[in-house]
């Protein structure tokens, strides 16, 4: 809770780029490097670590919870792209935030059409085709807030419950996707939490 904003400072993965391209190849004089790192860089680096650790942690409390769910089994050591068993299937856990400008209707009644666009849309250096289990949070009036929701515990785990109290994993789950002009085949179920 003590966390009040959440801006990320810096995208995600380019802060490498970010430095040699603002900083140590564009400023020439030792002490503009260092006026500068201390006036702006630090405050972006700070709110990019405060937003990584923050969705870390609170990703860590979700999945455990899920992984208590007595449908499910979890796995006993990291295997990479599978967290959890449900009805048999091995599942990776996704827990994320609903795409900028992803039409919200759309994801409602059409939630299959969002899990083809998580796939076809994840960065290549995290590219997976295993069946995932994406847990998306809204809050619906304030999309930018949506952050605000991964820490309301009470909600998400008793909508989680909910969903896996009621779902079971059939053939209408499957969804074909394309990245990288490669076509695939996966089994993918969306919980989308929504204020």
């Amino acid at each position: 809770m003590k966390v009040k904003t959440f801006s990320w400072g810096v995208v995600q993965g380019q802060l490498d780029q970010k430095i040699q391209t603002e900083y140590v190849r564009r400023i020439v004089r030792y002490d503009d490097l260092i006026n500068n790192v201390k006036a702006r860089l630090h405050d972006d680096v700070t709110s990019y670590v405060i937003c990584t650790w923050y969705n870390h942690w609170t990703t860590v409390l979700i999945e455990e919870h899920i992984s208590k769910h007595p449908k499910l089994i979890p796995t006993l050591k990291n295997i990479k792209g599978v967290d959890i068993f449900v009805d048999g299937q091995p599942f990776d856990l996704k827990t994320t935030y609903l795409p900028r400008d992803y039409d919200v209707k759309d994801a409602v009644e059409n939630p299959k059409n969002l899990a083809i666009w998580m796939y076809e849309n994840q960065g290549a250096q995290r590219f997976g085709s295993d069946n995932r289990l994406f847990v998306v949070l809204l809050d619906a009036k304030n999309p930018e807030k949506s952050w605000k929701l991964k820490r309301n515990f009470n909600l998400v785990f008793s909508k989680i419950d909910e969903f896996f109290n009621k779902e079971k994993i059939s053939t209408d789950d499957e969804v074909v996707f394309s990245f990288a002009r490669k076509t695939y085949t996966a089994v993918s179920k969306m919980l989308l939490i929504s204020i």
